[in-house]
């Protein structure tokens, strides 16, 4: 298969390494040239990868199999308008990354809070003596790691709505979405479009796996609505199906795990 990588990010560094290490034919991309993104170009071409310039980027993506987007790339950008002219298939790194990922996926997203969240889990997964991995958004690439996962491990990834821009068969065992509020609206238009893409994390869960959700912000306990996944809550307002806080203790299920004066964090 031939690909087009664009945005000549680490990311779209280490999705070329990927592509490039299973055969395919791959070409590099990025409209804004300058002296960091001209490195990456040239360590990607290095590798086995063809540089494009705007002049035969058309040209090239009418020979590509599929395009893969970099986070920095809008949906609306010149080069996903061509490809979709062109019936081309457009994914993001995220998204090419979760085809080789062996391990289970714990996928966190929300406005606020995202990468503390996801070092929580870490944490919390590695003491309980699970092997597991951070990746995604928090800034390791799920492109650069996938290769070395294994089906005992878990992934814990953080997703932006820029990551959910470009997913289709993304699926992690666990999505949690952690609250709403106005963000990135310059790229996504409107408050509708920016809570549908957030939406998006959970759109290929069956009913095997889970959707942790904000109990307390409205727009996101909305979304157990808006998948087959089983919904588990957390709150600090009120008793949920899941984890929750009054009175200064913490309890999970009804069972009463610790105050919240033990906690660090």
């Amino acid at each position: 298969p031939c690909f087009l990588s664009v945005h000549a990010s680490g990311r779209g560094l280490s999705a070329c390494e990927l592509l490039l290490s299973y055969g395919a034919e791959c070409w590099v991309y990025d409209k804004n040239l300058n002296e960091k993104v001209g490195d990456f170009i040239k360590r990607a071409c290095n590798l086995g990868a063809k540089s494009v310039n705007s002049e035969n980027i058309e040209d090239v993506i009418s020979l590509v199999d599929v395009v893969v987007l970099s986070p920095g790339v809008p949906i609306d950008d010149e080069v996903p308008i061509i490809a979709r002219r062109l019936k081309k298939n457009i994914i993001g790194e995220l998204e090419l990354g979760s085809y080789f990922n062996k391990a289970t996926t714990v996928a966190v997203t929300g406005t606020n809070g995202k990468t503390t969240t996801c070092s929580m889990i870490d944490y919390v997964l590695k003491n309980a003596e699970y092997n597991c991995f951070l990746a995604g958004n928090i800034g390791i690439p799920l492109t650069k790691v996938c290769n070395e996962s294994v089906p005992e491990e878990i992934s814990v990834v953080e997703v932006s709505s820029f990551q959910l821009e470009t997913i289709a068969h993304f699926t992690p065992h666990i999505a949690c979405v952690l609250n709403i509020s106005p963000d990135h609206l310059s790229r996504h238009y409107n408050m509708d479009n920016y809570i549908y893409l957030k939406a998006r994390i959970l759109k290929n869960l069956r009913e095997s796996e889970f959707a942790v959700l904000n109990a307390d912000d409205p727009i996101v306990k909305d979304f157990a609505s808006k998948t087959r996944a089983k919904a588990v809550y957390f709150s600090m307002a009120k008793e949920v199906d899941g984890a929750y806080y009054i009175d200064g203790k913490i309890y999970w299920r009804k069972e009463y795990l610790c105050d919240f004066t033990n906690l660090a964090l």
